[in-house]
């Protein structure tokens, strides 16, 4: 390189800073994701109208499953299985922990799983919903079933979601935002094309999950106060 020629060259990022903040400032998305939420679950107990859509989507997808396709999905499906995505994320947050001498990643990824189990289990029990293929597609059913919404789809949103956060230094700003955004649409198109769960379980799942991972993702975790013991970065 020429003598007095400026290096063209970034400088590298340190560990730790995202490329891009996880979520944008503001909470209008927040807001919208709650509102149409909650106006899902009044419209799925008033208005008959979204019960029969279910139903269609259900006999659409019965009736147009052949095997490859039907095999395909069932992988979507289980981008969105919460044992395994509870162990990965808690893994690479323990290693994180480990290489920069810090608890900061453990925190959320231990959040992440009691918030969404909390809000996805206590929707399911209040709703008591059953099963395209067994139970009632009405609200309320007193049956065994609880389906609504789904948590599948929530975890494909929340878990990768915290995933793309510890990982952001780690990845490109392409490689995290598909990390984020692409396995939570998988799991809606695998878990309601297989019959798993009714189309609006679906689209409440990822309601409720966006809702989940912007909260956690708005916690301050790099700064966030913490004792000597449990911070030991250099």
């Amino acid at each position: 390189m020429p003598a007095g020629r400026p290096s063209r060259r970034r400088p590298p990022r340190p560990l730790g800073v995202p490329v891009l903040r996880p979520v944008p400032a503001g909470w209008w998305l927040d807001g919208v994701s709650l509102a149409a939420l909650v106006a899902l679950t009044a419209g799925l107990i008033w208005w008959q109208p979204l019960l029969r859509l279910d139903i269609v989507v259900r006999d659409w997808c019965d009736q147009h499953r052949p095997g490859p396709v039907s095999t395909m999905m069932w992988f979507f499906d289980h981008l969105g299985q919460g044992g395994i995505l509870t162990a990965v994320t808690v893994g690479v947050s323990f290693w994180l922990a480990w290489r920069h001498r810090t608890v900061r990643p453990i925190i959320p990824a231990g959040l992440a799983p009691i918030v969404s189990t909390v809000l996805i289990v206590g929707l399911k029990r209040w709703t008591s919903r059953g099963a395209p293929h067994h139970g009632s597609v009405e609200m309320f059913s007193d049956g065994w079933e609880e389906y609504y919404p789904s948590g599948h789809v929530s975890n494909g949103i929340v878990y990768y979601g915290v995933l793309a956060m510890l990982l952001a230094p780690y990845l490109s700003v392409l490689a995290r935002r598909l990390l984020m955004w692409v396995p939570g649409v998988l799991t809606f198109i695998g878990t309601t094309y297989l019959g798993y769960h009714w189309l609006t379980d679906s689209v409440g799942g990822y309601l409720l999950g966006l809702l989940v991972v912007r909260l956690l993702l708005r916690v301050p975790w790099r700064t966030l106060p913490l004792p000597r013991l449990l911070d030991r970065r250099r």
